[in-house]
């Protein structure tokens, strides 16, 4: 698999996480599972397992305790993704036709007692996810709307392109109209 350059950038983000063997890598690589998932297609989430975003963008939603689905992340390429007991119910939508390549638990837990190196690297990226999926915790405290429409232009720049503004007015928690109207000006 790691003749695939996308696996290179993932060995690289590894790696940027701190060190990886390289017998560490060949059994990271032969143990890699993967999926193509295609637009508005879901990818069903497995306790434990960890999923690294090849190519492709993700909206993760949040149904617990809601009567409409709440968008509650965005995943875009270069990215992990992580499934604890507690986010497994939140289900994960492709935005464009996404790659992943991911890792079940069982393989972690074999990777993690052969190659203990791997601990921090498993840290980080668990540290990471949950980063990302509290960002709009913090945005939500934000009580002006312009200032949340521009916190997550900031946040997620590179993919706006990609989403549509019923989706970022979802995950702004802002009315649909009232966000056009403001994100129009901020543009």
């Amino acid at each position: 698999m790691e003749t695939n350059l996308s696996l290179y950038h993932l060995k690289l983000k590894l790696a940027s996480y701190g060190a990886i063997s390289p017998l560490a890598w060949a059994r990271i690589s032969d143990s890699l599972k993967k999926t193509e998932i295609k637009v508005n297609e879901s990818f069903n989430r497995k306790i434990g397992s960890i999923a690294y975003v090849v190519e492709g963008l993700l909206k993760e939603y949040d149904i617990k305790s809601r009567k409409k689905p709440c968008i509650v992340n965005f995943i875009s390429d270069g990215n992990f993704l992580v499934t604890t007991k507690f986010n497994q119910s939140k289900y994960l939508k492709a935005i464009k036709d996404t790659t992943l390549v991911y890792l079940d638990f069982e393989d972690q837990f074999s990777l993690l007692l052969k190659h203990k190196e791997l601990k921090t690297i498993y840290d980080e990226i668990v540290a990471n996810y949950e980063e990302a999926a509290t960002f709009r915790f913090s945005l939500l405290e934000e009580r002006l709307a312009a200032i949340r429409i521009q916190q997550f232009i900031v946040r997620y720049r590179k993919i706006l392109s990609y989403l549509k503004k019923k989706d970022m007015a979802n995950y702004c928690h802002i009315p649909y109209d009232n966000f056009v109207r403001q994100y129009s000006y901020l543009l």
